[in-house]
């Protein structure tokens, strides 16, 4: 991934961090559960980042006709393509 990505994405998520712990609660919970709620929302949203990113790297290579080998998926479809 390009250094820019992660600034990106490292602003993104500073920002949904701020814009969560601003709004209203209703319920109190413990400080260890909204850490632990906030620390898998923004986990879940590194990995959808990465898999975007990866989606979208690929798919340009294709694009542009560069010899890249088949995607992750398409190996894993390969695989269990193959009858026995």
């Amino acid at each position: 991934m390009h250094p820019i990505t992660f600034v990106i994405m490292g602003l993104f998520f500073a920002l949904l961090y701020l814009r969560y712990r601003r709004r209203q609660r209703k319920t109190t919970r413990s400080p260890r559960q909204q850490q632990l709620r906030t620390v898998k929302f923004l986990l879940a949203a590194l990995v959808a980042g990465m898999a975007v990113h990866y989606s979208l790297q690929h798919t340009l290579a294709k694009m542009d006709g560069s010899g890249e080998g088949p995607s992750l998926v398409e190996r894993l479809a390969a695989l269990f393509s193959k009858q026995p």
